[in-house]
């Protein structure tokens, strides 16, 4: 099971309070008929509560997330959810196709330049033939 802290501000039209530390874990994931569920629990102090961020089977087909991604993806997107709104949201959260965009250009490999050979100095000095034993006078 994954735990991470992170800091909880919830939104209010008043005084902003101090972040509030919370620690996410996962639970595991269960499949619906449409769609993959992963469960996680937030804790804050005494306070704990479940959450379902799911995504979309066809997701997976249509290869926008793989499976060994999900848990991942879930993790990253409640996380951001709940910095953004109280605990008193919604339990049951969905990965929206541009969630799945981010992830994959934040996780692309990084592009690689290809390499050009450098040119390689012509040697300084005596040129001798490959079949001939250089002189003892060293003139070749």
């Amino acid at each position: 099971m994954a735990k991470v802290d992170a800091a909880h501000t919830p939104r209010t039209g008043a005084q902003e309070p101090a972040p509030r530390r919370f620690t996410l874990e996962y639970l595991g994931f269960r499949n619906a008929a449409d769609r993959r569920e992963y469960v996680l629990r937030a804790r804050s102090g005494p306070d704990a509560r479940e959450f379902t961020v799911w995504i979309a089977h066809t997701a997976f087909a249509a290869r926008q997330a793989l499976l060994q991604d999900g848990p991942d993806i879930c993790f990253q997107k409640l996380q951001r959810e709940l910095a953004l709104v109280a605990w008193s949201g919604d339990a049951c959260v969905g990965v929206t196709e541009a969630d799945l965009a981010s992830y994959r250009a934040a996780h692309a490999p990084p592009v690689r330049q290809p390499s050009i050979p450098k040119p390689v100095p012509p040697a300084q000095g005596v040129w001798m033939s490959a079949s001939s034993p250089p002189s003892p006078d060293g003139r070749g």
